[in-house]
């Protein structure tokens, strides 16, 4: 059973690409790769708020993780790999949003 999505509209979509990306949930080794790849498309709270509904961890939590996430970046080949994945559900749609 799916929980109603109550993120904002300009959100909402970028959920939407993730939970197609990753159906059974966010793997560990993929979440610092992603938050490092939707960094700069995101304000830190919006990308907080994101990930927090896509993996239901609390928002604060993955706002720290955000920060650590900018000052050691996950290794680039990870990072490429999500960029991989997200492309073929839409990343490109959702970063032309901003």
């Amino acid at each position: 059973m799916s929980m109603p999505d109550t993120l904002p509209p300009a959100l909402s979509g970028a959920a939407r690409m993730l939970r197609s990306a990753y159906p059974g949930g966010m793997p560990d080794t993929a979440y610092a790769p992603v938050l490092a790849l939707l960094y700069v498309h995101f304000s830190d709270r919006n990308l907080a708020e994101l990930m927090a509904a896509v993996t239901h961890k609390d928002a604060a939590v993955v706002l720290n993780d955000i920060y650590a996430c900018a000052s050691s970046k996950p290794a680039p080949s990870a990072v490429a790999a999500a960029r991989s994945l997200l492309e073929q559900h839409g990343l490109h749609a959702i970063c032309a949003e901003d």
